[in-house]
């Protein structure tokens, strides 16, 4: 739609990308700061933000690349690298990098703040990916099915068709799922945010896939991101009997404090 941005070809995507990093890592210290986190902390941890998120984008054209080798075969088509990206890759690698960080860096360092992480953490996730979506639309992937209704958009990079902004649909979910989990964060300190957002998000994600128009090769069916979608909403029992139990120890020994 519009890859140009500030005369530099292609760069729409990346400065969108850009933003998102930037919400997030606000968000994460704004609220770590209501939190009561010291001020010497925040280099440490916008550190290991970073070396996640560079990892996230490695992994996450990683598994482009393997999706379009499954589209490929499928089609006998010859293999082409593309430094385009899929969420699901960042996210994956994304999450054991961090925790991998936090453990043997920031806790060298500083106090643990582990438990405010989990409880923000996934509005961060939802915000930054909202504007990564932005950047979908506007570099003109990841676009929906064609349509001939009032729910399309004219998309002159695809031969001038009137295709489903799937992309803006996306973005628009993600803003308002932030939405919520920023209120019960800020609001009531939720310990099961990032159950909400891996139900939420791999039912909505799920659906929105039968609309996806880019090909990526289908097995049985299902797109890729779909199995990752299920996958999503099934760990969402295992994890949330695993924050309430840590929730449970937490208070027994706050008890055992007193």
């Amino acid at each position: 739609m519009y890859p140009d941005l500030f005369g530099i070809h292609d760069f729409s995507y990346i400065f969108m990308i850009i933003l998102g990093v930037v919400a997030l890592s606000v968000l994460l210290v704004i609220y770590l700061k209501h939190k009561g986190l010291k001020k010497e902390s925040y280099l440490d941890l916008l550190i290991v933000v970073m070396v996640t998120i560079f990892v996230g984008v490695l992994f996450a054209m990683l598994f482009e690349n393997v999706y379009e080798a499954i589209k490929h075969a499928i089609y006998n088509e010859p293999q082409k690298f593309t430094f385009a990206m899929t969420f699901y890759g960042g996210l994956i690698t994304g999450i054991p990098t961090f925790i991998l960080m936090y453990n043997l860096y920031y806790l060298k360092h500083n106090p643990p703040v582990m438990k405010d992480i989990l409880v923000i953490a996934p509005a961060c996730i939802s915000l930054g990916h909202a504007f990564g979506r932005i950047g979908c639309f506007m570099a003109g992937c990841c676009y929906g099915i064609e349509v001939h209704s009032g729910w399309g958009m004219h998309f002159p990079t695809h031969n001038n068709q009137y295709l489903l902004p799937t992309q803006l649909i996306e973005a628009i979910f993600l803003f308002g799922l932030s939405a919520i989990l920023i209120f019960l964060a800020f609001k009531f300190d939720f310990a099961y945010n990032f159950v909400i957002y891996c139900g939420f998000y791999g039912i909505f994600r799920f659906i929105i896939e039968f609309f996806r128009g880019d090909e990526r090769g289908q097995l049985a069916g299902l797109s890729p991101s779909q199995y990752w979608c299920i996958v999503l909403v099934l760990i969402t029992v295992p994890l949330f009997f695993y924050l309430r139990n840590r929730s449970l120890k937490e208070g027994k020994e706050l008890k055992n404090e007193i």
